[in-house]
């Protein structure tokens, strides 16, 4: 009929037809197109793909890249096997004959090679430009790794590919083989060779085998205790138990390769051997076993433990066995300045990040054993910019002052043989004239806080009570507040070194108060019994890189007063060298003698400690002292002019010279020793000013001053003897430089 619509069924049905056919060819694309892809990867040869492949990697890695064997690729619906398998679609290449090229100015040729590489790669992350490798498994491979003096290496890439359309990749787990790795290092000296080779058999982590070489373990334990080993197993065992209870109990995987290596370290001959994990998870935070003996030198490590992410806060987590002749000699090793000692062991956990420019490390629960000595704490250091930084707090039972006669280089030869000093003592001199090495107190900065409960100096006059904040700033060496107790007193000070100007320059305060005579010299006949106690003040600043050096170019002053005290008669007798009243004081059973005042004060110019005031006056006698000290010769020439009062028979009236080197002192008559006793009894060494320099050392409204005021005023009336007129200047320098030259 004309003019008849078209019914809408019969124009719908054209539609639908038309839409039934785009989504059939749009389900036979889907089926067909992976079906000729799948088809396409598994018949093509892909070795017609080398260059092309070559070609991507070369410019992705901004260094050449080859493959010398067959190249293969497999299509993979699920990454791994049995339970750990999961569903991932990607591809699966197989390489062999693989090489990098190193930078040219590399020693070998490669910077790495495989025989054989196989790579899962993701499907999907490809579509956003994205490589995701989730497992990277090598046979057979060699690394070389390698840096330059200015600090170029050859592990930094330059890609070439840049902009919107760049490639980026990511990497998981890297399960290799047995292998060879070259590290050269020109700024740590460091040349080694490794080998890793697989086990014969897996071996669980904590587990020991024959073969295990534990004399290094064993030798740390015997000499720090094994108190200390156990702490740490106790601190362990609490660490996994928070784990458990957090639902993350840690398992480490067992070994399954053994490696060893040689080589050198800063010219130290180096050797190592031990056990590691076959996968390194670089994605997911699961441990990498590792156990090693590594000789340096005279240095022996031991170590077990895991390394993490490097992503994550602890990354490592080490107990750490160490052994050497010297604290110092681990510069080399660490890189961490620390002074010099003598032969040492310490055991303690490591534990942070390690990693290029960030790293964040803690030495914890650590104990040690210095020579005699023994220290514990903790240390945190954190790399950063202008300098690496070392932090925390060491205390310790026992110090020996003999120990720390390293870190200045004081010590007799025997000992600096033993923590390998090669330094040697100028002869005849006594002062410590190892010099600064200034250059490792740049490499870091350092702010320790230290305390000490018992010092000793020798068994009768322990020091106690130390505490003092070591600090290393820009390479200046601070020593503030520095407090002990000394001889039933107390000792408060600071110490100072700058090692920025040419020479160092240094500087000492320090104040005694309340020292007790009696203590100071337990173990002298007749001072052992005396009463009264010492105070005394010293300052110098001097420039040199070494004590000696400083001490010889010193300015400042030294002073030392005493009153209201006592000394056996038999000592006063023979500083007047009575010879037949000292007979009679003996048998008269010695009795004391009161001391009314004792004092010293010396001016120091150059290193010259010139005698300003130095008197020793009782009711039986009294001995005034005059002359020198110098301190950049090590000479001294005083000469004591005794006066007795009341009756003395037998009496030597003549002044007595005392002169000579520090390590050899003459005297005018065969009393050395006495001499040298009663020296050391009114403080021979350490003073300055004149008389009323010493007035501030004595307590106000004490008896001290009652005592003491009216020699103070006697010696303030007659003049003090006449200061050496400063010498000049051209010849102070050049005393200084014929000194040093001399050193």
């Amino acid at each position: 009929m004309a003019g008849t619509e078209p019914r809408p069924e019969a124009s719908a049905r054209p539609r639908r037809i038309r839409i039934a056919r785009a989504l059939l060819v749009a389900a036979l694309i889907a089926v067909l197109l992976p079906l000729m892809l799948l088809a396409f990867i598994a018949m093509f040869d892909w070795n017609r793909a080398k260059p092309w492949l070559a070609t991507r990697a070369s410019a992705a890695l901004g260094r050449a890249v080859a493959i010398d064997g067959d190249f293969d690729v497999a299509w993979q619906w699920r990454r791994g096997d049995g339970d750990d398998a999961a569903w991932s679609p990607g591809l699966r290449l197989r390489a062999s004959g693989v090489r990098v090229a190193n930078a040219d100015w590399a020693r070998t040729p490669s910077a790495a090679s495989f025989e054989r590489l196989e790579v899962d790669v993701r499907a999907l992350p490809l579509l956003w430009h994205r490589i995701d490798m989730p497992t990277v498994r090598v046979a057979g491979p060699y690394i070389d790794v390698e840096r330059r003096a200015d600090g170029s290496d050859n592990w930094s890439f330059e890609s070439a590919g840049s902009g919107p359309h760049a490639w980026s990749v990511e990497l998981g787990d890297v399960v290799f083989d047995a292998g060879e790795v070259d590290v050269r290092d020109a700024q740590r000296e460091l040349d080694v060779h490794a080998t890793i080779e697989p086990l014969a058999a897996p071996i669980a982590f904590g587990e020991r085998v024959e073969g295990d070489d534990p004399s290094t373990r064993r030798d740390v334990i015997q000499r720090v205790g094994r108190a200390a080993a156990q702490r740490l197993r106790d601190a362990a065992a609490e660490r996994e138990q928070r784990r458990a209870e957090r639902g993350r109990p840690v398992k480490p995987p067992p070994y399954r390769f053994g490696f060893t290596a040689k080589g050198t370290l800063a010219g130290m001959e180096l050797t190592a051997k031990g056990r590691l994990g076959g996968a390194l998870a670089l994605r997911r935070p699961e441990p990498f076993p590792l156990r090693a003996d590594i000789d340096v030198g005279s240095t022996a490590i031991a170590l077990t433990g895991t390394i993490t992410n490097p992503a994550s806060p602890d990354a490592i987590d080490m107990r750490l066995w160490i052994s050497g002749r010297n604290l110092a000699q681990l510069y080399d090793i660490l890189g961490i300045a620390l002074p010099n000692s003598p032969p040492y062991v310490t055991v303690g956990r490591l534990a942070g990040r390690f990693s290029p420019n960030r790293s964040a490390l803690r030495y914890e629960d650590f104990a040690a054993r210095v020579g005699g000595s023994d220290l514990a704490g903790t240390l945190a250091y954190r790399s950063g910019e202008p300098r690496p930084t070392l932090r925390g707090d060491v205390e310790s039972t026992l110090l020996r002052l003999r120990d720390l006669g390293a870190v200045v280089g004081a010590g007799s030869a025997e000992d600096r043989a033993a923590r390998g000093d090669r330094t040697k003592q100028p002869a005849g001199r006594v002062l410590p004239a190892q010099p600064f090495e200034v250059e490792h107190w740049r490499a870091a900065d350092a702010d320790v806080h230290f305390t000490g409960k018992r010092v000793i100096r020798n068994e009768e006059q322990p020091i106690s009570d130390v505490d003092t904040r070591i600090r290393m700033q820009d390479g200046v060496l601070t020593l503030e507040p520095l407090r002990f107790g000394m001889a039933g007193g107390r000792v408060d000070g600071r110490v100072r070194i700058d090692s920025g100007p040419h020479p160092a320059k240094g500087s000492v305060k320090l104040a005694a108060r309340k020292l007790a005579l009696a203590r100071l010299f337990e173990a002298s006949d007749g001072l052992s019994k005396s009463l009264g106690q010492v105070n005394g003040d010293i300052e110098l600043d001097g420039a040199g890189n070494s004590i000696a050096a400083i001490l010889g170019s010193a300015d400042g002053s030294l002073k030392v007063v005493m009153a209201d005290g006592e000394v056996s008669e038999s000592t006063i007798e023979k500083a007047g060298l009575n010879v037949l009243n000292t007979f009679f004081a003996k048998l008269r059973g010695d009795p004391p003698v009161h001391i009314d005042c004792a004092a010293a004060v010396f001016t120091v110019e150059d290193g010259r400690a010139v005698a300003d005031l130095f008197v020793f006056d009782t009711e039986n006698a009294r001995i005034d002292i005059e002359g020198a000290i110098d301190l950049g010769d090590e000479k001294l020439d005083l000469v004591l002019r005794p006066r007795a009062s009341g009756l003395r028979m037998l009496t030597l009236r003549s002044p007595l010279r005392v002169a000579g080197t520090f390590e050899h002192v003459d005297v005018s008559v065969e009393k050395k020793q006495l001499l040298l006793r009663v020296g050391a009894a009114i403080g021979l060494g350490v003073a300055a000013a004149p008389a009323a320099a010493v007035v501030p050392l004595i307590a106000p409204g004490s008896d001290e001053g009652k005592q003491c005021a009216p020699l103070l005023a006697e010696v303030g009336r007659k003049g003090a003897k006449p200061q050496a007129k400063p010498r000049a200047k051209a010849a102070t320098k050049a005393a200084t430089k014929a000194k040093g030259a001399r050193k």
